[in-house]
């Protein structure tokens, strides 16, 4: 029913500073994992990290295209990401099915 499993994730983040843009990286975790597996997550590990890039843009920025430049930057970051995740598995998971009946009483006041 609980199993424990080791995950590798590649992702990538942007931000106009470094961590930032690590910080773009992390806020993809949970809801990558909870698109690719089917099972209940309960628990996210991180066990190592990759750098696969890193990169820094700038550029010229100019209010009105001619008046007061200033230099921009934005960071680039790809990562390879190991995370260990404790699952519940709710296909193994047996529920009995159970009926229940109302009372004449209710039955009544819900009519009502």
């Amino acid at each position: 029913m609980y199993k424990e499993l080791d995950y590798t994730l590649t992702l990538s983040g942007t931000a106009e500073t470094k961590e930032g843009a690590f910080n773009d990286v992390f806020a993809q975790i949970k809801p990558q994992i909870a698109r690719e597996i089917t099972e209940l997550v309960v628990r996210i590990e991180p066990k190592g990290l990759e750098v696969l890039s890193a990169g820094e843009i700038s550029y010229t920025e100019r209010f009105m295209g001619l008046f007061f430049p200033r230099t921009r930057r934005r960071y680039e970051v790809q990562v390879r990401l190991t995370v260990r995740l404790g699952l519940i598995e709710l296909s193994q998971l047996k529920f009995v099915e159970k009926s229940e009946s109302e009372s004449l009483l209710r039955k009544i006041l819900r009519l009502s």
